[in-house]
C-alpha cells in the first residue's frame, strides 16, 4: 500500500508506523458534504489543473497538525475528532515556495474582483469630474453675480472682494470635502 500524506499544502507529515508515537494522528475527509467543502476551503487549496477549489478523494487525509487540541475526542483508546469540527491551523507558504494553488481565490474569480474595482474606480473618477465641473461652474456663477452687484453698486468694492475671497474659499473647501467623502 502507498504511504499516506497529508493533503495540506506544504505538510510533509506522512502516515508512518512511528507516527501515532509521536502523537501524529492521520484523518480521512468527512462524509458530510457541508463539513468537507469546510475543510476544504480552510485548506485554501486549489486545483492546479482546473480554475477551481481542489476536492480531495477518496482516502485522502490531513494530520492532526492541522486540528486544535481541543478538537480530539480522547476519551477511547482511539484519538477521533470530535464531530463538525473544521481543521484551522495552516501555515501559509513563504513567499519562496508559493504555489499558485496556495490562493483562496481562482484566478478567474481575483479577474473578476479586479475588473470590479476598476470599474468602481472608473465611476469614482467620473463623479468626481462631474463635481469638480460644477464646483467651477457655480464659483463662475457666484463671481459673476458678485461682479454684477458690484458694477450695479448694490455692494461696496471692500464687500465685493472679501465675497471673493470668501466664494473662492468656500469653493476650495467644499472641492476637499467631495475628495475625501
Amino acid at each position: 500500500t502507498m504511504v499516506k500524506c497529508c493533503s495540506a499544502i506544504g505538510c510533509a507529515s506522512r502516515c508512518l508506523p512511528n507516527s501515532k508515537l509521536k502523537g501524529l494522528t492521520f484523518h480521512v475527509f468527512p462524509t458530510d458534504e457541508n463539513v468537507k467543502r469546510k475543510w476544504v476551503l480552510a485548506m485554501k487549496r486549489l486545483d492546479v489543473n482546473a480554475v477551481d477549489i481542489w476536492e480531495p478523494k477518496k482516502g485522502d487525509v490531513l494530520c492532526s497538525r492541522h486540528f486544535k487540541k481541543t478538537d480530539f475526542d480522547r476519551s477511547t483508546p482511539n484519538i477521533k475528532l470530535k464531530p463538525g469540527v473544521i481543521p484551522s491551523i495552516f501555515d501559509s507558504p513563504s513567499h519562496s515556495q508559493e504555489h499558485s494553488y496556495s490562493v483562496m481565490d481562482s484566478p478567474k474569480k481575483l479577474k473578476h474582483k479586479l475588473d470590479q474595482v476598476i470599474s468602481e474606480l472608473e465611476d469614482t473618477k467620473k463623479s468626481l469630474r462631474n463635481v469638480l465641473g460644477r464646483e467651477r461652474r457655480l464659483q463662475k456663477s457666484l463671481r459673476k453675480t458678485i461682479r454684477e452687484l458690484k458694477d450695479e453698486c448694490l455692494i461696496s468694492k471692500e464687500t465685493a472682494n472679501r465675497l471673493e475671497a470668501f466664494s473662492w474659499e468656500w469653493c476650495q473647501e467644499s472641492i476637499e470635502q467631495d475628495y475625501i467623502s
